[in-house]
């Protein structure tokens, strides 16, 4: 057997140019996606446990190495070291947590190692990392023995371009030190913002569209001029943070979108944005839902909303309770957001 193999690879380079085969063997061997950056999310656990997690990761081949934050605020966080593999062929990343280096926590903490598994999805301009994960104790504890099963879950991550924390050295050249993770379009001034009244009613160009349930029709002509020239979203949503609460998978393409207000009326207002655009403008959170309905399909199978509060209410902060249905599906949503972040809700359409 080694000998055919001999006899092959002299005929190989006896007709094939040495650089055009070490160009062949070059791609044969290439890591392909550049997964180096910031990507960021959150993780579920399997007891609905929801923390904010973010990788600062570079890639060398198919090697991947870098750091993983932890955390519910910046204040209070677990930084560990990671170490994994990019598996180009599958477009999957398995990378593991390998020692707790840094924890800002005001009670005593176990800390525990996670293992990611997550599959890359591109959707036009986003990309995704997104799957499973497991975590072992890192230390014996009371109660808890080093490398004893310390639970799993889900984890969905997206490529931004800041860090909630400060970028790793070897980030420091290709991130910017202030950017706005998934930031609007560029505002215009204050003075040419249009209003929009409770009665009216907007349809974006990707099927979207959204108005109170008890709205008014709006005339024609005012809704010609809205759809020729989109609004752009006001100045208040500047410099928030964007907190993406949750990620939705549907199964029907047609999506009903129901806001209330989540406990006391109390006068809290929103705006809300679908995929940038604005939906609903300063509209009253109550016991009367406001309606949106989002249709989806595979040229626009991830879309997002976004809910920006235009004040706190009575009682702070402003919070709303979102219903969403798609078909048989219903899934029930608390959405929370302040001057300092807005709450980010993520579709995914699955045939």
């Amino acid at each position: 057997m080694p000998s055919i193999f001999i006899f092959a690879w002299r005929m190989l380079t006896k007709f094939i140019n040495p650089f055009i085969l070490f160009a062949i063997l070059l791609c044969g061997t290439s890591s392909g996606q550049d997964l180096t950056g910031i990507w960021k999310g959150y993780f579920v656990t399997k007891d609905f446990s929801q923390y904010k997690v973010e990788f600062q990761i570079k890639k060398d081949g198919s090697s991947v190495r870098g750091f993983s934050y932890s955390y519910q605020s910046t204040v209070f966080y677990a930084k560990s070291s990671m170490n994994g593999r990019w598996d180009n062929l599958n477009k999957f990343l398995q990378i593991r947590e390998l020692k707790t280096i840094e924890i800002k926590n005001t009670e005593e903490s176990v800390t525990c190692l996670m293992d990611y598994n997550l599959s890359y999805s591109r959707s036009g301009r986003e990309e995704y990392l997104e799957g499973s994960f497991s975590s072992i104790h890192e230390f014996n504890a009371e109660g808890f023995k080093k490398g004893q099963d310390c639970g799993g879950g889900k984890v969905y991550l997206r490529r931004v371009n800041s860090s909630d924390f400060y970028p790793e050295p070897f980030l420091q050249k290709s991130v910017a030190k202030k950017v706005i993770v998934n930031e609007a379009p560029t505002t215009r001034r204050a003075s040419n913002i249009p209003t929009v009244s409770k009665a009216d009613s907007i349809k974006s160009d990707v099927g979207l569209s959204a108005a109170s349930k008890n709205d008014d029709a709006v005339s024609e002509k005012s809704a010609k001029n809205e759809l020729r020239e989109p609004l752009s979203i006001p100045i208040v949503s500047n410099y928030r943070y964007n907190d993406l609460i949750q990620v939705i998978t549907v199964k029907n393409p047609q999506v009903q979108i129901y806001l209330f207000d989540n406990g006391e009326i109390d006068g809290d207002t929103i705006t809300v944005y679908l995929n940038n655009k604005l939906a609903l403008s300063k509209k009253r959170l109550s016991t009367t839902p406001l309606t949106l309905t989002l249709n989806m399909d595979q040229q626009y199978e991830v879309q997002e909303l976004t809910m920006v509060a235009d004040n706190l209410g009575k009682i702070p902060p402003n919070t709303a309770l979102m219903i969403v249905e798609a078909g048989s599906q219903r899934f029930r949503v608390q959405l929370t957001s302040t001057e300092q972040k807005n709450a980010v809700v993520r579709f995914r359409y699955e045939k």
